[in-house]
């Protein structure tokens, strides 16, 4: 493996872990939001607090759990091997 294409993986992964601290930092505030807006019934004063419905609050916790699913997928390919690879080749072919 040539100098190149050694600095080159290094930035890849170093571009991977900025993205995973990012989508974990986006996990952790949309938990934070959801308890925080959830957490007092509705006849309480919740001054600055947004009022969800169930509709909404299924939709965070598909968007934290899609999230979720991402940053594994990310940590995989952070750490390659052929059958984490062949795993995230099939996971993507069957979507289309």
């Amino acid at each position: 493996m040539g100098l190149k294409q050694k600095y080159i993986m290094e930035n890849k992964k170093q571009e991977l872990e900025e993205a995973i601290e990012y989508f974990n930092s986006y996990k952790k505030n949309l938990i934070q939001f959801l308890i925080h807006s959830t957490a007092y019934p509705g006849n309480k004063k919740t001054w600055g607090r947004v009022r969800l419905n169930p509709n909404e609050i299924l939709g965070i916790q598909k968007e934290i759990s899609r999230v979720d699913l991402f940053i594994y997928d990310l940590k995989l390919i952070k750490n390659p091997n052929i059958s984490v690879l062949n795993y995230l080749n099939n996971k993507h072919l069957n979507k289309i």
